[in-house]
């Protein structure tokens, strides 16, 4: 009888252990499983970004925004931080087509680390910024840490003025300024406006020196002279060898606003001969210049398109096989004693360089047989009495350009 009891417990407890066996073994698989899965979700996204080139590059590179978020495990909402190789957090930005933008700088040949990781990243200061300013005409004005830029709206067209192309304004900070020069400029104009009535024209004077934005109160000012001309940088059809200049721009959406990119599209009313314009301006931190895509509809045969710069005098331009550049002379040579410097580049070149003469010339490049599909190009300017103090200086800007759009810096996603 004992035997038998002692041969049913070995029986049970060998049944027993072999359960328990199962079970632990199934319990470590399953916490391994989710100490895997906790593991992947909180994995760090490593980018890597090499210059191959022999220069020193500082720019904004774009990365796919959707696969960062992939590789966190994270959703469209949810925030991440983005540190450099020492640790330091920096800046970045999200942009409406699904972009992740950081501001890199890489030595010739080298590579720079970044690491993206899940958290709630800290309040960027905003290097870009653009806005429409209806209490100047329905302006749309935009800026980075180089320089500050404006096309004309509706109110601006209905009112008579003949304003075309692109305006300049310089500046020597890289604080964002033109809010507050609208601001006071107007407030200033109000002032001006009740003295004057008031027969004070002295006094309006006075205001009009410590208040006008086309004088330099320490951070720049707006001297270029636009009118009914291309400005910097307005693209343009053109008939019979001459512009078809375009008026001011009737709808606008801004779509990213900094911190480090600007983005908007413009709708332009139909010429003449039923042709739409469409503008996509696009503003990078740390850049003398805008990318601008341009596209149109309703041309039924193609026809030659044109961009460049208005020549304000005598000076002749400087043009290459993807370039035109201009040393402007401001809208009063004889007291900014300082000058501007703008152009425009080709990245895909273009058929020809050349001066146009007019009421107004212009250095453009030509692009024949065009027919309305999108054609990108970048415009930009600088100043004398900033970071770009002479005219060679202002050639390596856009020699500089030209390398990185040829060479763009390579990103790789861990």
């Amino acid at each position: 009888m004992i035997h038998r009891i002692i041969k049913y417990t070995n029986r049970m407890t060998h049944r027993v252990s072999k359960y328990t066996n199962r079970m632990t073994h199934r319990l470590f698989i399953t916490t391994w499983l989710l100490c895997s899965l906790q593991m992947l979700q909180a994995a760090d996204v490593t980018i890597t970004v090499s210059n191959t080139t022999d220069r020193q590059r500082q720019e904004v590179v774009t990365i796919d925004l959707q696969t960062v978020r992939q590789r966190l495990a994270i959703g469209k909402d949810d925030a991440f931080v983005v540190r450099n190789a020492f640790g330091q957090e920096v800046d970045y930005q999200c942009t409406y087509d699904s972009l992740l933008l950081i501001d890199v700088a890489v030595k010739p040949e080298d590579k720079a680390v970044f690491r993206i990781s899940k958290g709630t990243p800290r309040q960027p200061r905003s290097y870009v910024q653009g806005a429409v300013y209806p209490l100047r005409k329905d302006d749309l004005a935009w800026e980075n840490d180089r320089a500050a830029y404006r096309v004309y709206g509706p109110a601006l067209q209905h009112s008579g003025e003949r304003s075309f192309g692109t305006d300049v304004w310089v500046k020597n900070t890289p604080d964002l300024v033109v809010a507050e020069r609208y601001r006071i400029d107007h407030e200033g104009n109000q002032q001006e406006d009740s003295l004057r009535k008031a027969g004070k024209k002295d006094e309006a004077r006075r205001i009009d020196l410590l208040t006008s934005f086309h004088l330099d109160h320490g951070n720049g000012m707006d001297a270029y002279g636009v009118g009914p001309t291309l400005g910097c940088g307005a693209p343009a059809l053109m008939k019979d060898g001459l512009l078809v200049f375009p008026y001011c721009y009737q709808t606008c959406r801004i779509l990213d606003n900094g911190p480090l990119r600007f983005t908007a599209e413009l709708d332009y009313g139909a010429n003449a001969d039923g042709q739409t314009e469409h503008r996509r301006i696009v503003l990078d931190k740390g850049s003398h210049f805008s990318r601008i895509t341009v596209w149109y509809d309703s041309i039924a045969r193609p026809v030659s398109f044109a961009t460049g710069v208005v020549l304000h005098d005598h000076r002749l331009p400087l043009l290459g096989s993807d370039y035109v550049a201009y040393t402007d002379p401001t809208d009063n040579p004889t007291r900014h004693h300082s000058q501007i410097y703008v152009g425009v580049l080709f990245p895909d070149g273009a058929n020809r360089t050349a001066v146009l003469e007019g009421s107004h010339s212009h250095a453009v490049g030509i692009i024949d047989n065009y027919s309305g599909q999108p054609l990108t190009y970048y415009a930009g300017a600088a100043w004398s009495s900033y970071d770009v103090p002479n005219e060679a200086h202002w050639l390596l800007c856009i020699d500089d350009l030209r390398n990185q759009l040829r060479n763009p810096l390579a990103v790789d996603i861990r």
